[in-house]
């Protein structure tokens, strides 16, 4: 089991814990993530890798309150004991001298982009951070990922799912502006994902996608969170989940997260019935 050390919410519905994990923080590295595991009968929720400490022995996890082992994982207080945690799982980011690097990110998303931000500067690059919430109060870690950027933007857009018009101009600004823009890296909701590659596809920028598909063991033996990347197939827990976003079949993807929906609204009206009786 693991002991939590820190819990808290930063903005509404985002949960931080601080948890240790010695063997994890000491081999973790940027775009890696684990699978928690709430209680005994909880299921095995992937979770990326916000931060960690090789000396204090602990990890970061950041999460969106959402289905019913989040919710259960947004109750842990401090001294709370996690009943299990796995990893460092995935392959880490590809981290290169690419001149200047876009991050976008939304949501938790934001979490996961601060290690890659930390590494992309180690190795020489101008680092812009683009932020996306529906507003002000869903955005957190500013003031850690003004630090270590070059140039921070924020866009609010109340309706996550539109058109991405203002996402595409603001890309398309920093591209004009900024010729050694050579790599985009997103993580965030799905949409976020498929929405920034088919701007970026437009202005032939590369881009890379932190897939979150419906996963189970995390080891590449079960086979659930296949994706198809420029015609072929991939396991995103062994081979990601960082993808070419221009090669992503969109479609499908979105179709396979959908696959067990209903399961997961009759799974958490289940648990929100016993937690209020």
């Amino acid at each position: 089991m693991n002991r939590v050390v820190l819990a808290e919410r930063l903005v509404p519905n985002i949960f931080r814990l601080v948890v240790e994990a010695p063997e994890i923080a000491r081999a973790a590295r940027p775009g890696q993530f684990v699978i928690v595991i709430p209680d005994e009968k909880g299921e095995r929720v992937p979770i990326n890798l916000a931060d960690w400490d090789g000396d204090r022995g602990t990890i970061d996890l950041i999460f969106l309150n959402l289905g019913v082992s989040t919710r259960k994982l947004a109750r842990f207080k401090a001294g709370n004991s996690i009943q299990a945690v796995v990893g460092p799982l995935g392959r880490p980011a590809e981290i290169g001298n690419f001149g200047q690097v876009l991050l976008v990110g939304g949501c938790y998303g934001l979490a996961g982009l601060y290690p890659l931000a930390k590494e992309f500067k180690q190795a020489g690059n101008k680092v812009t951070f683009l932020v996306e919430g529906r507003d002000e109060a869903f955005i957190f870690w500013e003031d850690r990922e003004k630090k270590i950027s070059d140039n921070y933007q924020k866009v609010l857009r109340a309706d996550c799912f539109a058109s991405g018009d203002d996402l595409g101009k603001i890309i398309g600004q920093l591209k004009n502006s900024s010729p050694d823009l050579s790599r985009v890296v997103v993580m965030g909701c799905s949409y976020l994902l498929f929405i920034v590659s088919k701007i970026t596809r437009e202005l032939n920028l590369k881009t890379m996608v932190n897939l979150n598909p419906i996963m189970v063991d995390g080891t590449g033996m079960c086979g659930a969170c296949r994706v198809t990347v420029n015609g072929q197939t991939y396991f995103a827990c062994v081979d990601g989940p960082e993808f070419d976003g221009h090669g992503v079949d969109w479609t499908e993807y979105f179709n396979r997260r959908k696959a067990f929906l209903r399961q997961e609204e009759q799974a958490l009206s289940s648990y929100l019935n016993k937690t209020l009786d």
